[in-house]
């Protein structure tokens, strides 16, 4: 690890975690710090234009600060920063957005998010309530969004909207959406990960000029929403990897193994072993997305894998922990509970198994 994350890492995120568990305005002065490690993609705007390669790289420095760092949620924030906001525009922006946005969300200027899900219906495309009705020159937006990670925060939205309903997911189209055009927040606990401050958006008639519409008319769910959906994935899942092998080190450390059982000693040995091997196929899923254009099934089929392995992991060591003769510390608790993260989406997985073969 670089001698400056390293720093960063224990100075200013895990020194400040419980600061910033009970204020999450707190967390928003790390951005700059973080843009200049190059976190964030920059601070220089061509940084991005490395495309994958520069993606790949910012996983694993992620890692490595989830690592020391012990925060799972400023290492969502940041990657969804960077995959739901800076990068789709880096790939599908014209110039002139390009030449708008990415200086100022690469040096940590301005904070991006994405805004797809909705409260009702979740990320099924083809239930999104939200609509974008050309007005005058404008699309007028009228709906609500969220969950939207750093949507207390977020200064540009990447928002999906509906500019043709009668195409169902075919007619949504993805816009960039200012706060300042109005966009009203509200704030959101989701009981775990405090340091990624989540919301709902409200988009009660703000009104968006053509030219912020991202891509072309009809682009919301493929290729954006789609694209967004694995590049998050893919790239989160070495932090969460990182934080679940801090949490076992951690939970081992404590213990004296002549007071286990045979039984618990080969579940934790287990879980080391598993942790090591999830970590190469990890490697694996990013090369896949960010630097191969073939292998697009093997690469669903590792998502697919990641969905259902990494809660099956996180609640068998849940399991493991109870029955251990030490109180587990604040630190082993404060992990358990943010690695609820991968519990996520986990409806939407079984769809997508029960769809997968037939």
């Amino acid at each position: 690890m670089p001698h400056q994350l390293e720093v960063f890492a224990k100075e200013r995120i895990h020194r400040t975690l419980e600061e910033r568990e009970r204020d999450w305005g707190s967390g928003r002065s790390l951005w700059k710090e973080a843009a200049e490690l190059g976190l964030l993609g920059g601070p220089d705007p061509r940084g991005l234009e490395a495309g994958g390669e520069k993606v790949v790289e910012i996983a694993a420095r992620m890692a490595s600060l989830v690592e020391v760092g012990q925060d799972l949620g400023i290492a969502l924030s940041f990657l969804d920063h960077l995959l739901l906001c800076a990068y789709p525009i880096q790939v599908f922006g014209s110039h002139s957005i390009r030449e708008r946005y990415l200086p100022a969300l690469l040096s940590g200027d301005m904070i991006g998010a994405a805004a797809i899900s909705e409260p009702e219906s979740g990320a099924n495309p083809g239930r999104m309530a939200t609509v974008a009705e050309p007005v005058e020159g404008k699309y007028v937006l009228k709906g609500r969004k969220g969950p939207v990670t750093n949507g207390p925060w977020a200064d540009v939205f990447l928002v999906v909207a509906s500019t043709a309903p009668e195409r169902g997911k075919a007619g949504l189209s993805a816009f960039l959406v200012e706060k300042d055009d109005g966009v009203q927040v509200e704030e959101l606990d989701l009981g775990f990960i405090p340091t990624s401050p989540h919301g709902v958006l409200v988009l009660d008639g703000v009104q968006v000029p053509p030219d912020r519409m991202l891509g072309e008319p009809g682009w919301g769910h493929q290729p954006i929403s789609r694209s967004l959906f694995i590049w998050e994935r893919a790239a989160m899942i070495p932090s969460v990897l990182a934080l679940m092998e801090r949490w076992h080190h951690r939970v081992v450390r404590g213990i004296d193994p002549d007071t286990l059982s045979p039984d618990l000693r080969v579940a934790l040995a287990q879980g080391k072993v598993d942790l090591t091997a999830m970590r190469v196929v990890a490697e694996r899923l990013l090369r896949l997305t960010f630097l191969e254009t073939q292998g697009g099934r093997e690469r669903l089929e590792l998502l697919l894998y990641f969905g259902r392995r990494l809660p099956e992991w996180v609640e068998a060591m849940n399991q493991v922990v109870l029955q251990l003769p030490i109180k587990a510390s604040a630190d082993v608790a404060r992990m358990s509970r943010d690695l609820r993260l991968v519990d996520v989406g986990r409806s939407m997985l079984e769809w997508q198994f029960q769809s997968f073969i037939f």
